[in-house]
């Protein structure tokens, strides 16, 4: 179960106030449990979590309808032919699928004749030489801009597309609290850091100040400058300053908590959902409206909590559960691997 799995799967039971409080101790809970007993840290939270889950619902509704994820399928739908080389790929995709797999051994498949899910993958644009009908003529070395799909996964397995929606909003918030946990984490290391430097710092200063009887003086071929004793002093000064400044985001639990407002508030600039819409020939070359061999896809693409990954692009599936055929262990292969 995911993060905040379970809040949006109970809108009739849980509206208007008593879904948002509910949505701030689950934030809670999922960012630090010792802000249950921090004097006003509900009342802080609450419009930022009101924010994100408005933003999540109307991201959400942005999302085009799922597609039909089945070989039979492919050559009646552009996304598929993009994504997949070929219709046998869309059976091997999801025989692959370790989310999947994963997902049929569980009771939540129990019953489940269609299965909706979330396709993402990371869109990898290249540009190339190639040849080109400029009118009735063929150039050539003529520049064109290719898209792939790579690293890609199958994954939110529910029994109905609203579900998944809802799915997909929970993931939204979700990315919010991890990626201000993530700052939190970042801040220690950088405090930790510090900490170690200012110690060295301190050592050596102490040494200079002594009469530079450091190692440092006893090893160096020229006589100490005295600048030595000021420069040290500047980069303590320096030093104590970056902590001050990250100290209040590690160690108090406004460490946790004002880091969670500033994402929620900031949801757009964090996710940046954008709904990408390109023409693509039968080669995954993007070309103009003028190209009648060409079909129109619609993808939403959007960030993750880790800023290094590079953003995702995805769009809503389902297939039949007679769609996943699960791959036989390959005997002969696991014996040569032994």
């Amino acid at each position: 179960m995911g993060f905040f799995d379970w809040l949006f799967n109970g809108k009739s039971a849980t509206q208007g106030n008593e879904r948002l409080l509910a949505a701030v101790e689950r934030v809670i809970e999922g960012t630090d449990p010792r802000l249950k007993v921090m004097s006003g840290a509900r009342e802080r939270l609450s419009p930022a979590v009101e924010h994100a889950l408005d933003f999540a619902h109307t991201a959400g509704s942005h999302i085009p309808a799922g597609i039909e994820l089945t070989p039979d399928n492919w050559g009646k739908t552009p996304l598929l032919r993009a994504f997949f080389t070929r219709p046998g790929d869309v059976s091997e995709a999801l025989s692959a699928s370790q989310d999947l797999r994963d997902f049929m051994k569980s009771p939540a498949a129990t019953g489940m004749e269609t299965l909706h899910c979330v396709v993402a993958a990371t869109r990898v644009e290249r540009t190339v030489l190639g040849h080109a009908m400029e009118g009735e003529m063929l150039r050539q070395d003529v520049a064109q801009r290719t898209v792939s799909f790579s690293d890609m996964r199958i994954a939110g397995f529910t029994a109905t597309e609203d579900v998944l929606r809802a799915g997909m909003e929970d993931f939204v918030l979700e990315q919010l609290v991890l990626a201000a946990l993530r700052d939190v984490a970042e801040n220690r290391q950088r405090s930790d850091q510090l900490e170690a430097y200012r110690q060295l710092l301190q050592t050596r200063l102490r040494l200079l100040e002594q009469g530079g009887s450091s190692v440092d003086s006893m090893l160096a071929t020229a006589p100490r400058e005295a600048t030595d004793v000021a420069k040290l002093r500047n980069q303590l000064a320096a030093n104590e300053a970056e902590l001050n400044e990250i100290r209040p985001a590690g160690v108090r639990l406004d460490a946790y908590l004002d880091p969670v407002i500033e994402a929620l508030q900031n949801a757009e600039a964090i996710i940046q959902p954008k709904l990408l819409e390109m023409r693509l020939n039968a080669m995954n070359i993007v070309v103009g409206a003028e190209v009648l061999d060409a079909s129109d896809i619609q993808l939403v693409e959007f960030s993750t909590a880790n800023p290094e990954r590079p953003r995702r692009v995805g769009f809503l599936a389902h297939f039949p559960h007679s769609a996943f055929v699960e791959k036989p262990v390959d005997f002969d292969a696991l014996l040569r691997s032994i």
